[in-house]
């Protein structure tokens, strides 16, 4: 497959609004602690990036969907490629989880009954255990948008899968009435199927897709504005202070900002030349995904220097973080071992 270099500029958007985020968010829920300005501007900016995980869906869909490739193969390959983060980095944020982040002081054990129940060691690598299982189902959605004909075969795997999910609502409705915990992280990924498909149907049929940049400008900004005045109407008017009930990943605001900025850029798609440091991002977004809360813990409590200017500490740590992640995992795949799990 041709190398889209629009693809390249994509993640590297997407990467530095997942970093926004998880900068913002810390400011966000100190509403009442923190200056107004402070609180305003880690708001818009958390509302301005939610954008950030369906754009780098919508990117693998344009990257994994369309091809010439057969079930069994394609799972084989996401396997190859995603099996080995799963496993390292959710066992690496257990253990620092168990030393860094443990108040109740749970035990190891504990924290991975937790871990397994939830579908990830820590927050952010939910991504990957929704990708997993969007990865499950991707060949069968290929054969339909490529109009091939599945097999028998095919009808069998998928039966499984159907199956294999089916015991895990089984065992997650058994697991809520007994000890009252909820497991759903196996349901979470059909809903980003608008994004991995989207993807896929814009880039292949650009012509249909054609808006002017004013119009696509304008919803991006009407979504972030509006959506961060109703988080301010939740949380100052109801105390709810959760930053993700407006602006949810699949909610419709941030469907439509997402589209709007992945329709804008593949219309520009000509005008984005090859750059050696767009791509060597671009490479390094996922090692970035995977390490930079580390460097968000170890830069927040320097925060206390910037008391009434924190909007400052806040694009500060977002590029710090983001060119010290970017260095690290550069130097670190230099490791034959650390590219099979970045």
């Amino acid at each position: 497959m041709q190398h889209k270099v629009w693809i390249d500029y994509l993640r590297v958007i997407a990467i530095l609004a997942v970093i926004a985020i998880h900068v913002s968010t810390v400011f966000y829920k100190q509403y009442g602690v923190i200056s107004d300005v402070d609180w305003w501007f880690a708001n818009l900016l958390d509302a301005a990036s939610r954008f950030s995980v369906p754009l780098f869906v919508m990117a693998s869909g344009v990257v994994l969907l369309g091809r010439s490739i057969a079930p069994p193969e394609f799972l084989r390959k996401r396997a190859w490629r995603l099996l080995p983060p799963i496993v390292v980095w959710n066992l690496v944020y257990l253990v620092l989880g168990y030393f860094l982040w443990n108040p109740e002081h749970r035990s190891l054990v504990a924290l991975t009954g937790t871990m397994i129940r939830a579908g990830h060691s820590y927050g952010h690598l939910w991504y990957l255990t929704m990708f997993a299982c969007l990865m499950l189902f991707a060949p069968f959605l290929n054969q339909y948008l490529r109009g091939e004909k599945p097999g028998l075969a095919d009808f069998a795997a998928l039966a499984v899968l159907f199956f294999l999910f089916a015991c895990l609502d089984q065992g997650s409705l058994l697991v809520k009435a007994v000890v009252d915990s909820d497991i759903t992280w196996y349901a979470v990924f059909p809903l980003y199927i608008l994004y991995f498909v989207g993807g896929y149907v814009i880039d292949r049929y650009p012509e249909r897709f054609r808006f002017s940049p004013a119009l696509l400008t304008g919803v991006i900004l009407a979504a972030v504005l509006v959506g961060a005045a109703l988080n301010a109407v939740l949380y100052r008017g109801y105390g709810v202070h959760e930053d993700f009930l407006i602006l949810n990943n699949v909610g419709p605001l941030v469907i439509l900002c997402t589209f709007a900025i992945f329709i804008l850029l593949r219309q520009h798609a000509d005008r984005l030349r090859t750059r050696s440091s767009v791509s060597a991002w671009s490479d390094a977004s996922f090692g970035i995904y995977l390490v930079h809360p580390l460097l968000i813990f170890a830069t927040m409590p320097l925060s206390r220097y910037f008391e009434g200017m924190l909007w400052l500490f806040m694009l500060l740590d977002v590029a710090f973080v983001a060119m010290v992640s970017f260095v690290l995992i550069r130097w670190l795949r230099r490791l034959a071992w650390f590219r099979r799990i970045s």
